[in-house]
C-alpha cells in the first residue's frame, strides 16, 4: 500500500499547476502558470521546508560531501538499489574517495546517508599526535544508526621508516580537557602504504549522537602507536582550512521513517497550526483538473532553485515527481499497459455500469534521491525509494 502514496499524494496537488503530458503527440497545457504551493507540499513531505535557507553556495569539495556525491551518482543510474551490489566499478589509481562492496551493501539496506567533516584542533603544534574534532548536535532524532566508519587518508610516510606502523584511534572519557583518553580501534598499515585507513565507529558515533551539546564538539586523538613518528611525518592528512577532499570523516547509515510516517507528522503538525489559528480562512475553489482522456504519465516538476533551496540541496538541481492519471476506457488500447484482470473488468463494466472501471496506477516505481546540506559539517543523502511513477497502466 505504501508504495503508492507520493504518487497518489502528486494526483491531489494538481489544481493550479502546470501540467504536461508525456505522450509526444499531445503537448497540451492545462494551466497557464506553475504555482508553487504544490511544490512546497512536496517539500514539506520530503522534510526539507523547516531549516532556514543558506544565502551562500556552500564548499562541498571536502572528503565528506565529495563521498555521498559519488555515492550520489552511482544510485542515480536508472538502478534500483540492490543491483548496486552486483555493478562492477572500477576505479583508477588515483581515485581518492573509495565506495567498497561493504558500502554497496549498507547503501542497498538503509535509506539515510549521513557524512560528518572534522576539523582540526588548534594549538597543540607540539604533540606527535593528530587532534581532530566533529560536529553531531543537527543529526535528526528520528534516524537510527545502523553502522558507521571513520576515514583517514595516509601517504607515503616523509621519513624514512621501513617498519610496520600502527595508527589508533582515541577519545576523551569525559568533556574536561584534563580527562583521559581510551584506545577505541587499531589498524595495522605500512610507512608507505597510501590510501585510506577504516575504523569501525558505530558504537562511538551512536554514544556521541545521544550526548549532544549546542557547543560541544567530539574530539578524537589519531597517534602512530608506540613509534616516535608523528601522526603528520607518517602521512596521515589532517583537515585543512581550505576542505581538502582527503581530510578525515566519518560515514554514518542510518534507517529512518517511512514516508508514510512523515506524511502522518506533517498532517498533525498542520492540525495543531489550525487551532492554534482558529477557524480556517475560506479560500476560493482551486481550478479544476482535467485528466486527459487515457491513461498515461504525466509531470510534476520539484525544482529546488525555484523554491530558493538551491544553496541547501546539493543535488539534483530538480525532479520530475511523476504521477498517473486519465481513463481506463474501452478499448484498452497497448499504449495503457492494461492487465488481462483491466480488460476483464472494463468489459464487465461494459455489461453492469454500475461494477468500476479499471483504475490508472503505476506500473513501474522509481525512488527518489535527495543530496543536502544539515549544517556545514555534516551531509545527509536520503533515499524515497518506490516513490516515483516510472511507467503506468490500467489495472
Amino acid at each position: 500500500m505504501f508504495h503508492f502514496i507520493l504518487p497518489i499524494l502528486l494526483a491531489t496537488f494538481v489544481s493550479g499547476t502546470t501540467y504536461i503530458t508525456t505522450n509526444p503527440h499531445m503537448n497540451t497545457q492545462v494551466f497557464e502558470e506553475r504555482a508553487l504551493s504544490q511544490q512546497l507540499e512536496m517539500i514539506d513531505l520530503l522534510d526539507l521546508s523547516d531549516r532556514p535557507r543558506r544565502q551562500a553556495v556552500p564548499n562541498i569539495y571536502n572528503s565528506a560531501s565529495k563521498f555521498l556525491l559519488e555515492v550520489y551518482n552511482e544510485i542515480n543510474e536508472d538502478q534500483e538499489p540492490q543491483e548496486v551490489l552486483h555493478q562492477r566499478h572500477k576505479r583508477s589509481l588515483d581515485d581518492d574517495i573509495l565506495i567498497s562492496e561493504e558500502d554497496r551493501q549498507e547503501i542497498a539496506s538503509c535509506n539515510s546517508i549521513l557524512t560528518f567533516s572534522s576539523r582540526q584542533k588548534q594549538d597543540l603544534s607540539n604533540d606527535l599526535d593528530l587532534h581532530v574534532t566533529f560536529n553531531t548536535n543537527d543529526v535528526p532524532m528520528e534516524l537510527s544508526l545502523m553502522h558507521a566508519i571513520l576515514r583517514i587518508y595516509k601517504e607515503p610516510s616523509s621519513e624514512e621508516q621501513s617498519n610496520n606502523l600502527t595508527v589508533s584511534i582515541y577519545r576523551r572519557l569525559y568533556r574536561s580537557q584534563d580527562a583521559p583518553y581510551r584506545i577505541l580501534h587499531s589498524v595495522n598499515t605500512t610507512a608507505q602504504f597510501k590510501g585510506w585507513l577504516e575504523f569501525n565507529f558505530t558504537q562511538t558515533l551512536r554514544a556521541w549522537l545521544l550526548n549532544k551539546s549546542i557547543q560541544q564538539r567530539h574530539e578524537l586523538r589519531i597517534s602512530i602507536g608506540d613509534s616516535q613518528l608523528s601522526a603528520l611525518g607518517a602521512g596521515l592528512v589532517p583537515p585543512q582550512g581550505s576542505r581538502s577532499n582527503l581530510e578525515p570523516f566519518i560515514v554514518g547509515y542510518f534507517s529512518g521513517p517511512e514516508l508514510l510516517v512523515k506524511i502522518q507528522k506533517l498532517r498533525f503538525k498542520r492540525e495543531l497550526q489550525k487551532r492554534k489559528v482558529g477557524a480556517p480562512m475560506r479560500l476560493p475553489p482551486p481550478p479544476a483538473f482535467k485528466p486527459p482522456h487515457s491513461c498515461e504519465r504525466l509531470n510534476f516538476t520539484v525544482d529546488f532553485k525555484q523554491l530558493h533551496l538551491h544553496n541547501d540541496v546539493i543535488a539534483p538541481n530538480k525532479f520530475e515527481a511523476y504521477f498517473c492519471g486519465g481513463g481506463c476506457n474501452f478499448p484498452l488500447g497497448n499504449k495503457m499497459n492494461a492487465t488481462n484482470h483491466a480488460i476483464v473488468q472494463t468489459l464487465m463494466h461494459l455489461k453492469q455500469p454500475h461494477l468500476p472501471k479499471p483504475c490508472c496506477v503505476p506500473t513501474v516505481l522509481g525512488s527518489i534521491t535527495i543530496l543536502r546540506h544539515i549544517n556545514e559539517d555534516i551531509f545527509d543523502l536520503t533515499k524515497y525509494q518506490k516513490a516515483v511513477a516510472k511507467e503506468c497502466g490500467c489495472h
